[in-house]
């Protein structure tokens, strides 16, 4: 699957907050905020399969969604018939230090399909807990009254190696 440019720059700066290890801690990564990707990241509590709250939404994630959901579980925004597979990545890349790239048909209001790639990598968190960045790179703009509301459909998924391997099971 090929990456889009600003996901290639997000993986870039992602990498250049490593300090020791395999993935930079939630610290640094809230300490050095690039303007560039703060709008569109979602910062995830990786609590179990069935739960994975947001922590922080960017502004612009916002307005894709046309809802504030932080302090939410993130599962809530996808179709039904995907959430298990969504907590069971994200347990993956939290377990197994790993990070997943996907393409995505997100329904807008209305009804009409949208594209979004998104990327989610691990971040080190002092408590313990599984903590995940996603970065959102929304291809179409979206108008007013046209908000993107659900996952409908994962057309393509692969995990991304950072050192540690990756998931026997698919993305």
């Amino acid at each position: 699957m090929s990456q889009s440019p600003a996901i290639q720059k997000f993986i870039a700066h992602w990498r250049t907050l490593i300090k020791d290890g395999l993935a930079p801690s939630l610290q640094d990564f809230l300490g050095l905020p690039n303007p560039l990707f703060q709008p569109f990241v979602v910062l995830l509590d990786v609590v179990s399969s069935t739960e994975v709250n947001i922590r922080l939404m960017g502004t612009g994630v916002v307005q894709l969604t046309g809802q504030e959901l932080t302090k939410t579980n993130s599962l809530d925004m996808y179709a039904p018939h995907l959430r298990q597979q969504a907590g069971r990545n994200c347990v993956a890349m939290v377990k197994q230090p790993c990070g997943e790239m996907s393409e995505r048909l997100v329904t807008r209001a209305g009804g009409l399909m949208t594209p979004v790639s998104r990327i989610a990598l691990p971040l080190v968190c002092k408590t313990g807990q599984g903590c995940l960045v996603a970065f959102i790179d929304a291809r179409e703009s979206v108008g007013e009254g046209q908000s993107m509301s659900v996952v409908h459909e994962i057309r393509s998924s692969e995990w991304i190696d950072i050192g540690a391997g990756v998931p026997d099971h698919a993305a």
